[in-house]
């Protein structure tokens, strides 16, 4: 049984993800809570983890089968406690997606401190890692073992992009771990994949108005993605559609990398 935001309890309604159990790090703004909503729509009973439980079951309003818990991703005791929560509630774990993360100070190479590159490495390559720990521990653990692991790196680990080195340094980091743990868990029917978006609507984005349609128009759409749009290939990585997937990195990306 599920725990639903109002605190009401109901089974999963069918979907692509039906009777499976997920955690979403980063779940109470953008990516995150648009993969929420995605994964309660299609069945799923989701564990949604933030740094503020209150804010994220505010965000989470309305969604069924959703349990808020908060956590700091860049504290491994926290995550592990949230995946033992999930744990706990649900007695399993099919699908863990990794969507916290941080852009970083906004400035020239020469003026960024050591605390503003170790704050972003600490929350999108640590914490990630912490997470996908954390899972692998879970999903060993079903009975068959198995589970899907997603991580949310960005189309600047791939190509050149106008934001602080720290940032693509991280998530260019993300893509050498989601590689090298797919190859390290396929015995254990766990798989690994990324997926790396382009510019998206979300607090993210650049609110400079210059540097955000700098940003936006690097793509030949010529416009930023819905976190929605995003949280549809996430929901490929995490269904059976995407069985014969693993070490791979997914790029919606607007045709910004082609």
């Amino acid at each position: 049984m599920s725990v639903s935001s109002s605190g009401g309890r109901r089974e999963p309604t069918g979907g692509r993800l039906a009777g499976r159990v997920a955690l979403v790090t980063g779940a109470a703004s953008g990516i995150g809570l648009a993969t929420v909503r995605r994964f309660a729509d299609e069945g799923a009973r989701v564990v949604a983890v933030d740094l503020d439980a209150g804010r994220t079951a505010r965000a989470v309003a309305g969604c069924d089968g959703v349990l808020p818990v908060g956590a700091d991703i860049r504290d491994s005791r926290q995550v592990d406690s949230a995946y033992e929560r999930a744990l706990a509630e649900f007695e399993r774990l099919d699908v863990a997606v990794n969507a916290a993360g941080i852009s970083g100070a906004q400035a020239d190479i020469c003026d960024l401190t050591d605390e503003n590159f170790t704050d972003v490495i600490a929350v999108n390559l640590a914490g990630t890692f912490y997470s996908v720990r954390a899972a692998v521990r879970v999903m060993r653990g079903n009975s068959p073992p198995g589970g899907s692991i997603v991580n949310i790196s960005s189309v600047g680990a791939l190509a050149n992009f106008p934001l602080p080195a720290m940032y693509p340094a991280s998530k260019a980091g993300v893509l050498g771990m989601t590689r090298a743990v797919a190859a390290l868990v396929a015995a254990d029917g766990i798989r690994v994949n990324a997926v790396a978006p382009g510019a998206t609507d979300t607090p993210m984005l650049p609110q400079d108005v210059q540097v955000r349609r700098a940003v936006v128009e690097l793509g030949v759409l010529r416009r930023a993605a819905s976190a929605d749009e995003i949280a549809h290939t996430i929901l490929f990585l995490a269904s059976d559609e995407s069985a014969f997937y693993t070490g791979q990195t997914l790029s919606p990306n607007g045709g910004y990398v082609m």
